[in-house]
């Protein structure tokens, strides 16, 4: 089974290698094929064929036709190669212009270098004739001045952008360039410009750039990066195109022990994507490297053409320029050969350039001289055709933008010794996007692709050097104290912030002291390492201060620059152009401080200032309106106290409340209701009324005055140009004491301005007798300035957090100021009167003393009501029963008067009886 694996690759060999030679010779002859009827496009080819680089374009070339037509047999064109030696720019030039002129070229491919390109590319643009290039990666050279040059490579400008975002998500400010920089490999010096530019507007600052010649020797690298390993920076960019130089470099870097724990080393696509170039050994020194290249996508065809490749450099090696190690690697920079080839021959056969080339003017042309070039009539629709040419190649999608290579996607590798090549994928950056850990074309489906502009959120686990998995803090200490030489300032006036006093033991030395130099010492101690501070003044030759604030800090960038500037500097907006400050370490603002004058104008009416107008007509109306609804409770029991209930009854209750004034129950909760709100009332005027008569006390203008005064050498001044006042300088708080006491008549000045830690600190000693008042002007505190990208600054920033933190900064302020100074000023303006309450302050109080006021009343005509409804029942029961006593007692009557009428009859004539027997018997007698 072997045996026939074996037998069926060597077949597979020699018939592609057959096919190539064969492919190559025919494509090297410019005539037509009079069978197929094929016609030639000249097209010229100026390399360097003496160079390895010259030889492997060469070889990728012959290939790319090869199996461009191999594919596309029924194509009319054929690309005809015109080779042109060139290994410097007069070279490059004439034959430029030989190819132009004489051999009467449709496009022109090469040359290698950026020199001799920018002279091909302007001869191609006066001619009209395309110059499509491979090698040069500067961004410079595309504009509107050379139209007719395109880029078929990476450009620097898109590598950049990756790297860039890549240290800055990094939160690295200071990054060490090492650069390859040859005669012959020009590369190093175009690139620096373009990488410059991308740092500067990212703030990242390159503290050192190291240039590199391929030839450079063994202990002229070491000595160089024996230097960088004395330096605090730990990010090194490298930059070379060499895989020789690039196997010293990193071999020697292990030696001095600058790839330990806590270093970043980061390669660009010049080396990343010649990884297989390089040896074992090589790959192994390397390891903790990132890397960032253009992604190129896996496919059939490039598995293909990776195996054709092998076989013919076997082929080739009986060549002069061949070298042994290109026989057992791929360099990807072939793909983009072959990809630039066929995307010529593609747009040379979409506009049928040989229908153009008929044209007798073109073929009449003149070259007979250098500035009467042949002007190619088909070069517009040419290049125009060429920008347009959009395809998947080997190396991807082949897409041109303004000239340029469009690679939105770029690989992000860790050198760790598990890839092909000692490479692993780590994620992606995808231009306007962010980092990612997949693309969306490998993403399987129902997979999402998660961009992101932070790294530690999408890429995977990075090996740094040294095995470590930790982010390198990007700078070290290289012994074991770091020395600062600190300037600081030299005042005359408050100089419990900063102090210094010359020592008169010694010349020219000076002992620092105050509350600024404590808090920076405090932080140093803070720091994980060890730092030691040597303070000296900002003085002239005369001893005295040498100039203002803002010239103390831009001494940060001059000549002899310090480490740093402590002291009370505070940070402004202009200041942070030019220098890195830390975190402030005390809080600050610009406020104004005048006289507090007695009032000498007694107000009468003070009793009424409490309350608003509003407010007191609101309660007079309450009043009423309680009065109204006692009246209504009230009116059946006391009637004819109705009129004084109305006016006077709700003010009788506040006096007199332990009378028995009213019998109804409802009335006695409303009058429960309106003693509830007219306490709150009054303890609200009460309140107010003390806090008028207490604050009152003195009267304080905060008008802004027509002038005042500031500290001298400071950024005061600019604060009041710009409030149009007339400022004059002091130098001391006696000064201002005096200044403020004479006022603008006297000569003096009616207002201070200053920052709010000496407004603090002058209150302190004079505060009976002045006042802070109006707006205070933001400023960023007080803090310590770096030189711009300084490492420093983040370590002292993180450590002035922890030392406010424990409360240290406090204590020193107690020290240096007193123990009233922190509560000096709260920040509010105690100096403006009190606010008068109004009724909005107590709409709710009304709201809730009307409803149940309302409510009560109701209640009580209800329950009138009612009772009214009762009595008129009772009433009427109590007359229907009377009627039924009278009706029956008027039926008894009547009997017992026939009862009595019958009786007084029998009466009557017994009576008669009588009375007749009387008479008889009367009669008898008489008889």
């Amino acid at each position: 089974m072997m045996g026939f694996l074996n037998f069926y690759f060597h077949l597979l060999l020699v018939s592609s290698t057959i096919f190539i030679l064969v492919a190559a010779k025919n494509e090297a002859s410019t005539d037509l094929d009079p069978k197929n009827h094929n016609i030639a496009v000249k097209v010229g080819l100026i390399l360097d064929f003496n160079s390895s680089t010259g030889f492997l374009a060469n070889s990728c070339i012959s290939m790319a036709l090869s199996d461009f037509y191999s594919i596309n047999p029924h194509y009319t064109t054929r690309l005809a190669l015109h080779p042109k030696n060139s290994h410097d720019v007069l070279t490059a030039a004439s034959s430029a212009l030989e190819l132009v002129n004489e051999d009467q070229v449709d496009a022109i491919i090469g040359p290698q270098f950026y020199k001799e390109a920018r002279l091909v590319a302007e001869i191609g643009g006066k001619a009209h004739v395309p110059v499509i290039s491979f090698l040069v990666t500067s961004s410079s050279l595309w504009s509107s001045q050379t139209p007719y040059f395109v880029q078929t490579t990476v450009p620097d400008s898109s590598q950049l952008e990756c790297i860039t975002s890549l240290v800055q998500q990094f939160g690295w400010q200071d990054i060490v360039v090492l650069y390859q920089n040859d005669t012959e490999e020009e590369s190093g010096n175009n690139f620096m410009p373009s990488l410059t530019e991308s740092f500067q507007q990212a703030s990242i600052r390159i503290s050192y750039v190291f240039a590199i010649s391929s030839s450079a020797s063994i202990s002229h690298i070491e000595k160089q990066l024996r230097h960088l390993r004395s330096m605090q920076t730990r990010v090194f960019l490298v930059h070379v195109t060499s895989p020789d130089l690039a196997s010293r470099l990193f071999y020697l870097a292990n030696k001095v022990e600058l790839m330990n724990k806590g270093t970043a080393w980061i390669i660009t696509d010049a080396l990343s994507s010649s990884l297989s170039s390089l040896d074992a050994t090589a790959i192994e020194s390397m390891e903790g490297v990132l890397g960032v290249r253009p992604f190129i996508p896996k496919s059939k065809n490039l598995k293909n053409f990776k195996i054709r490749w092998n076989s013919f450099l076997l082929t080739q090696q009986d060549q002069p320029n061949y070298t042994e190690k290109y026989a057992s690697s791929f360099n990807t920079f072939c793909l983009r050969v072959h990809d630039t080839v066929w995307a010529l021959a593609t747009a040379v056969e979409k506009i049928q350039l040989p229908e153009v080339k008929k044209s007798p003017e073109i073929l009449n042309a003149s070259s007979s001289a250098i500035t009467n070039l042949r002007i190619l009539e088909a070069g517009p629709r040419l290049v125009k055709e060429i920008l347009k040419t959009n395809f998947v190649g080997l190396s991807g999608e082949f897409k041109l933008n303004g000239g340029q290579l469009e690679t939105p996607v770029f690989q992000i590798i860790n050198i760790a010794g598990d890839g092909e090549n000692g490479d692993r994928t780590v994620g992606y950056w995808t231009q306007g996007r962010g980092f990612s850990r997949r693309i969306a074309s490998a993403a399987g489906k129902g997979q999402m692709v998660v961009y992101s502009k932070r790294v530690d959120q999408v890429l995977r686990p990075i090996i740094w050097p040294g095995d470590s998995t930790e982010k390198p803090k990007a700078w070290d200490v290289p012994g074991n104290v770091v020395k600062l030489r600190v300037l600081v300032p030299k005042k005359s006036s408050f100089t419990e912030f900063v102090k210094a006093q010359e020592d008169n033991r010694t010349k020219n030395t000076y002992n620092v002291t105050g509350f600024s130099i404590d808090v920076f010492k405090a932080v140093l101690h803070a720091l994980p390492f060890e730092v030691e501070a040597e303070f000296y003044p900002f003085v002239n030759d005369k001893g005295e201060s040498n100039g203002t604030y803002n010239e103390l800090v831009k001494k940060l960038n001059g000549s002899k620059a310090p480490d740093a500037v402590v002291g009370d500097v505070t940070i402004r907006a202009n200041r942070e152009e030019y220098v890195d400050f830390s975190l402030p370490y005390l809080e600050s603002g610009v406020v104004m401080v005048v006289r507090a004058e007695p009032d000498r104008l007694k107000n009468i009416w003070i009793f009424m200032k409490p309350l608003s107008w509003d407010l007191w007509l609101s309660i007079v109306a309450a009043a009423i309106f309680i009065g109204v609804v006692l009246r209504m409770l009230e009116r059946r029991l006391k009637p004819q106290n109705q009129l004084g209930m109305l006016f006077l009854f709700p003010l009788a209750a506040l006096a007199f409340p332990e009378r028995n004034m009213v019998g109804n129950n409802w009335a006695r909760f409303v009058l429960v209701v309106w003693l509830f709100l007219s306490y709150i009332l009054m303890q609200s005027y009460t309140a107010n009324l003390s806090s008028i008569l207490t604050v009152g006390q003195l009267r304080v203008s905060t008008d802004i005055p027509p002038c005042a005064g500031y500290q001298e050498n400071t950024f005061v001044i600019e604060i009041l140009k710009k409030l149009r006042i007339n400022g004059t300088s002091y130098s001391s708080m006696e000064d201002y004491d005096k200044a403020l006491s004479l006022g603008c008549e006297n000569g003096g000045v009616d207002a201070i301005f200053d920052e709010i830690p000496y407004m603090k600190l002058f209150l302190h000693k004079y505060g009976s007798k002045y006042k802070m008042v109006g707006s205070t002007y933001s400023t960023g505190g007080f803090g310590f300035a770096f030189p711009t990208g300084s490492p420093l600054a983040k370590p002292v920033s993180e450590a002035t957090l922890r030392v406010m933190e424990k409360g240290s900064i406090q204590q020193l302020e107690k020290t240096y100021f007193g123990q009233g100074y922190t509560t000096q000023y709260a920040g509010e303006d105690i100096s403006r009167d009190s606010p008068s309450l109004t009724s909005y302050n107590f709409v709710g109080l009304f709201a809730v003393t009307a409803f149940l006021t309302l409510l009560a009343w109701g209640c009580f005509e209800c329950s009138f009501i009612i009772s009214r409804y009762r009595d008129r029942n009772a009433a009427i029961s109590r007359v229907q029963s009377i009627e039924m006593t009278q009706d029956a007692s008027a039926e008894n009557d009547q009997q017992d008067f026939k009862e009595g009428e019958f009786l007084s009859q029998e009466e009557s004539n017994q009576q008669v009886v009588q009375d007749h027997t009387s008479i008889n018997i009367d009669h008898g007698a008489g008889s």
